[in-house]
């Protein structure tokens, strides 16, 4: 009965799935054998209000302070139709009348679909009885990404040398001698660009940020998904210090960090020009990744029979 009624059952039934594949575990007498990775892929839709999390004390609040107070962020499938008396009133397109909702103020909008740390900064859970230590914490700065090359090394396979992310068991054993972790760089993508190859609202694909360290760097500061806000280039980076500044509230003197700036930057350039831009993954783009339909052709809808097909096809459509 609460305002958050429906994303609180959501949490419920989460935990009530977790403790049940950690009980089965238990019960098969497998959990010293098992790593256990519990964690989120994204942070709160803010603009979906009562559905969605809290962000906590990752504010953005940089964001809210240099936006246009005009500027509404609305639920999903809704867009900005203010009024005099509800500035953020939204409304599904094609039922002005019928279905209205308000939205939130694109500052604060700073959760799912952006880069801030509202979005990017989840919570994690490993368990491995036995080589994990019960209720010990890491603040070391690792991805998703991450996951496979972790498993492989635990299983003794050879990671790709092109694979993305990198071996964490330092960080879940509390490996204090190694040092894959220290001067790793995380750099953070997203579409929503005014400009760029795709159709609007996508733009471009873009690093805006990326982190070294306690260091973020913001290249192009934007709220979420497609609202109406322009990002904003930032030359040299918004800089924050995100062991200190959680709310990305109070950017630090770009002078004062010459080298980082200089290292982030060179390194995003880097990164960037490595980029295959040919493949995209996408099922519109490319039919060899279609669910499977036909088995008579290998599982594909449109079979071709070479890489090379699949690239050229793919640049004829473009």
């Amino acid at each position: 009965r609460s305002p958050n009624a429906t994303f609180a059952d959501a949490v419920e039934e989460m935990d009530w799935i977790a403790g049940e594949i950690l009980s089965q575990l238990d019960e098969s007498n497998v959990a010293n054998d098992t790593l256990v990775l519990f964690t989120s892929d994204n942070g709160p839709w803010l603009a979906e209000k009562s559905c969605s999390g809290s962000k906590g004390p990752f504010e953005g609040r940089w964001l809210k302070e240099n936006v246009d107070e005009e500027c509404t962020a609305c639920p999903h499938d809704f867009v900005p139709s203010p009024t005099t008396d509800r500035p953020r009133r939204c409304v599904l397109e094609g039922f002005d009348d019928l279905y209205q909702i308000d939205g939130i103020h694109c500052g604060e909008d700073v959760g799912l679909g952006s880069c801030w740390e509202a979005n990017i900064r989840m919570p994690a859970i490993a368990r491995w009885p036995g080589r994990i230590p019960p209720s010990s914490v890491t603040n070391k700065m690792v991805s998703t990404l991450d996951v496979l090359p972790t498993v492989l090394k635990l299983t003794s396979i050879d990671a790709p040398e092109d694979i993305d992310g990198i071996d964490i068991s330092s960080a879940l054993f509390e490996d204090e001698t190694s040092d894959l972790l220290h001067d790793r760089v995380l750099f953070f993508w997203r579409d929503g660009f005014h400009d760029g190859p795709l159709p609007q609202p996508y733009g471009r694909f873009d690093v805006v940020a990326a982190k070294l360290g306690n260091i973020k760097a913001w290249f192009y500061t934007k709220s979420s998904h497609y609202n109406s806000d322009t990002e904003v280039y930032h030359h040299p980076p918004l800089l924050f210090d995100m062991m200190v500044d959680e709310a990305e509230a109070f950017p630090l003197d770009p002078a004062e960090y010459e080298e980082i700036v200089e290292i982030l930057t060179r390194l995003v350039y880097e990164h960037k020009r490595k980029i295959d831009w040919q493949r995209p993954l996408t099922i519109a783009q490319d039919p060899i990744f279609v669910p499977c339909v036909d088995p008579n052709n290998q599982c594909r809808t449109n079979p071709l029979n070479s890489d090379e097909e699949r690239t050229k096809e793919w640049t004829n459509s473009i």
